[in-house]
């Protein structure tokens, strides 16, 4: 169909003048965003490049990316933390969440998007925990793992012989509990508070697909697995790729759980760098180890990006997309 010109219109390019007059109200809308990014992310990353590799003077220099090997090699750095520790507690927390949590969270999800008596008071009750704040929910869980906490007298009750520092400081006072503590809160909420995003995922597939499956016989588990997830499978790859991102610095509240002071092993790469960065602060002369905190932080992208790269291709040969 050929687009008939008005006599009082004049067309630049592929814009008639009635549109080019709206271009600077666009433009006014999408500068901040790219200001920010320009500031915020161009800059600022720019920035903590160069900074690894400078040295005091800020001359050019690979002392800082050396040193960042010596720490992993002598599994100490100048500050006395152990960068092996922190990655090793990191990797486990993004393990458990998921690898684990994730396989169960798909079933529950995905059951409470049928349509059942309670339903939506249940999908409520299960989503609820993860709106909370992260701070306030430090606050309430400690108070829970104190001597005389909920949880603690839980835990004693059902005969489990806890340690005496655990007993008189309660579940995060000791080496032996604090961290499994974590890890097992870390479990139960990641369960409870996550899957959002997924249920409406579950919730857009149509009713008659998983009517003809039960008519052939199919199961709860081959209903979840072979139709609900592949139908799904665009929203759950990206949002497993998002997750790898931070495949290498996985947080389970190490820092506001313990107090910043990563007591008990309650320890993460995200606490090791901020607290690496504290610890700096406090050294007279000693602001050129901050490119020590930039090397670390480069090499934690080096190894990344390729995982993320690689996962994603995977990914997206290893399901088509569904379209319905």
């Amino acid at each position: 169909m050929e687009l008939k010109k008005d006599k009082n219109t004049h067309w630049f390019g592929h814009y008639s003048k009635m549109e080019i007059r709206k271009f600077p109200f666009v433009y006014l809308i999408v500068a901040l965003p790219v200001l920010q990014i320009a500031i915020f992310f161009f800059y600022v990353n720019f920035s903590a490049i160069a900074m690894a590799f400078q040295d005091v003077e800020g001359n050019w220099s690979f002392d800082s990316i050396q040193r960042v090997f010596y720490a992993f090699r002598d599994k100490q750095d100048s500050m006395n933390f152990n960068p092996w520790e922190m990655l090793q507690k990191s990797l486990i927390s993004w393990g458990l969440v998921n690898i684990v949590c994730n396989l169960i969270c798909i079933m529950t999800t995905y059951i409470l998007t049928k349509h059942m008596i309670f339903s939506k008071a249940f999908r409520l009750i299960y989503h609820l925990p993860g709106l909370v704040g992260s701070v306030i929910m430090c606050i309430v869980m400690k108070e829970m793992y104190a001597p005389n906490g909920i949880v603690t007298n839980l835990v004693q009750s059902v005969g489990v012989d806890l340690p005496v520092l655990a007993q008189h400081n309660g579940l995060l006072g000791a080496n032996e509990t604090a961290f499994r503590t974590l890890m097992i809160q870390q479990f139960i909420f990641t369960i409870g508070g996550g899957g959002m995003i997924m249920a409406g995922a579950f919730m857009k597939i149509p009713e008659e697909i998983f009517e003809s499956a039960r008519i052939e016989g199919c199961g709860f588990f081959r209903e979840t697995f072979q139709i609900a997830l592949p139908c799904v499978w665009p929203t759950f790859s990206t949002l497993l790729i998002f997750s790898l991102c931070g495949i290498l610095t996985a947080d389970y509240g190490a820092y506001l759980y313990s107090d910043g002071t990563g007591k008990n092993g309650m320890v993460s790469v995200g606490y090791y760098l901020y607290r690496y960065q504290v610890s700096i602060s406090q050294v007279p002369d000693a602001t050129y180890l901050y490119g020590y905190v930039s090397a670390f932080g480069l090499l934690i992208t080096l190894v990344t990006l390729p995982i993320v790269l690689i996962s994603r291709k995977l990914l997206a040969k290893f399901q088509d997309n569904v379209e319905f």
